[in-house]
């Protein structure tokens, strides 16, 4: 029985714990610590498909790194839950935006990622990043900006601007009042609507509808709540009939008051003409008086 036994399989050799020469040279040029490298080594044991991919983006991203091995210590965790994307070959699209807007290459590299990590969404993505990009003033800070957030999960999706736009060629907005409707609807996604309506209130009475934007985005932007804008006085109101002038005309605001120096000042013009004219009737009286004399 025992002769009829198959061989027992030689055991797998253990895997070496020599570090890669590749990871032991990008460990050398950042200075990162030893302890790090080997989880870095054992890390890129699972991912040797992407390795040349891995290895080029980490250059990358820790060449710009204030603590490269900080930073490294979050790129590994992100390899180990699958969340980390190489260097990869640059998508037309974001080429195109990083041309139009000048984005820095880390920036490009930066939504490159995202077209990748997030490709049922990439149209949408990429054409809100291009609206929000038109009206600010450093767009490759922006761009960054939107693209974490959406690679974070912190939004879903970025707000659309098109209503915003409306108003901004509707109420001739200058550069900084579009800029500042922009980061409003940024900070206002969830409630846009309501508030754009309440800021057309504003401009709408507004002689300055930039500068009154300006004015009004820094609570809209703080997630406060704007009143109504006061109405505007309307100008040859009537005076509203009865009793209206000697209350003060009603809503008048004060009115009455004016249609009573009005009534003053005619009487009073009345009363000049009168005495005008009875002056001239003596003068002429004393004339004829003095020929009559003459002619005796």
């Amino acid at each position: 029985a025992t002769g009829s036994m198959a061989p027992m399989a030689p055991p797998a050799a253990p895997e070496s714990d020599e570090i890669d020469a590749e990871v032991r040279e990008l460990g050398d040029y950042f200075n990162i610590e030893d302890r790090w490298i080997k989880r870095l080594n054992e890390t890129m044991k699972k991912r040797k498909d992407t390795k040349e991919q891995d290895l080029a983006k980490l250059y990358e991203v820790l060449e710009r790194a204030r603590s490269p091995t900080g930073l490294l210590t979050v790129k590994i965790g992100e390899m180990e839950c699958g969340r980390f994307v190489g260097k990869i070959k640059p998508d037309k699209d974001v080429e195109r935006l990083a041309r139009k807007f000048k984005l820095d290459d880390h920036v490009t590299s930066r939504l490159t990622e995202l077209v990748v990590r997030r490709k049922a969404t990439k149209e949408d993505d990429l054409d809100r990043i291009e609206q929000h990009l038109r009206y600010c003033k450093r767009p490759s800070a922006m761009a960054t900006l939107l693209a974490g957030k959406l690679l974070e999960g912190e939004v879903d999706e970025l707000p659309d601007l098109a209503e915003a736009e409306v108003i901004m060629t509707k109420y001739k907005l200058d550069e900084d009042a579009r800029s500042k409707l922009r980061e409003i609807v940024e900070k206002r996604a969830s409630d846009k609507t309501a508030v754009l309506e309440q800021i057309k209130k504003h401009l709408e009475t507004s002689t300055f509808p930039s500068s009154m934007l300006c004015k009004i985005a820094r609570p809209l932007i703080d997630g406060e709540h704007l009143p109504d804008p006061p109405e505007r006085a309307q100008r040859d109101r009537p005076t509203g009939g009865k009793g209206g002038d000697r209350k003060g005309g009603g809503d008048g605001g004060g009115g009455g008051g004016d249609d009573r120096d009005k009534d003053r000042r005619d009487r009073d013009k009345d009363r000049d003409r009168d005495r005008d004219r009875r002056d001239r009737s003596r003068d002429r009286d004393r004339r004829r008086d003095r020929s009559r004399d003459r002619d005796r």
